[in-house]
């Protein structure tokens, strides 16, 4: 389950650090950071999960919560190989869980 699920006040803070309250199981709250950078690469124009640093090429990076399920969506812009700008999006509740009040990796692909 993503960690959108159980988390509250989702940020993206400087460009790669994801910031939520996370509700741990005896109830309460904890605040928990997690650096984006260190699991979300970019490749060809595109967010790549399992690699590193998609901050160091991105433009316009901004966090949005999207859709029926209030997912959270990292969008960002890319300079291609073509000397073209593309845009791209990634969903994080995918990869990203609330381990007891701690947003963590998993492993996703």
């Amino acid at each position: 389950m993503g960690f959108h699920k159980s988390s509250m006040g989702i940020k993206l803070k400087d460009k790669h650090l994801l910031t939520a309250y996370c509700k741990r199981s005896s109830g309460e709250a904890t605040y928990s950071e997690l650096d984006l950078n260190q699991f979300l690469g970019a490749r060809k124009g595109e967010f790549v999960w399992g690699s590193q640093n998609f901050s160091e090429s991105a433009h316009d990076v901004d966090l949005k919560i999207e859709g029926p399920d209030d997912e959270p969506v990292l969008h960002a812009h890319f300079d291609s190989e073509d000397g073209k700008i593309q845009k791209s999006q990634v969903k994080l509740g995918c990869c990203i869980k609330n381990e007891d009040g701690h947003l963590s990796y998993m492993q996703c692909f």
